[in-house]
């Protein structure tokens, strides 16, 4: 029996692999965003909160949203790169975001809707779905507002627990 040496050329044309391996999309619209909320979420809790009072508010989460909107320029630009003008397109997202988070928050039932189960169900949903595509400003900023909750969520527990 005699094998043929013929070879046959395969193409291989996995857009699924190289969609799911997008380590920039992944780097700069779910870790940054979330590193970023735990970096500023945890400084607020370590720094802001022993002096807050009794009324604890603004919380590390508000805290993480006021100096994101601070330096909405500065985000926008280093994780899009976009046209320079669109930026407040960017905050606006941001900003609508934080806004409807921050009164959940203080509604009582931040935790678990803004902190935990709620939020993260929706982060992983819209960073599955929306990397798949090129989005304007807007849903960016919306995309990174729920970023920076859950990370200021997680970065101001963790430093709370630290400090007990």
């Amino acid at each position: 029996m005699g094998a043929e040496s013929d070879s046959v050329d395969v193409p291989v044309n996995a857009p699924f692999i190289t969609r799911a391996l997008d380590l920039q999309t992944g780097f700069k619209h779910i870790l940054a965003p979330a590193f970023f909320g735990a970096l500023v979420g945890g400084l607020w809790q370590s720094f802001v909160m022993p002096h807050v009072g009794d009324i604890n508010l603004p919380n590390p989460i508000h805290g993480a949203f006021i100096v994101s909107l601070l330096l909405s320029p500065l985000l926008y630009r280093v994780l899009l790169d976009d046209e320079a003008s669109r930026w407040k397109e960017y905050s606006l997202g941001l900003g609508t975001l934080a806004l409807l988070f921050s009164v959940i928050w203080l509604s009582g039932w931040g935790a678990l809707f803004c902190g935990g189960y709620g939020a993260l169900l929706v982060w992983v949903w819209v960073s599955t779905d929306w990397g798949r595509y090129n989005l304007p400003p807007f849903r960016y900023g919306l995309w990174h507002a729920i970023g920076i909750d859950l990370g200021a969520f997680a970065g101001s527990v963790f430093v709370y627990t630290q400090l007990l």
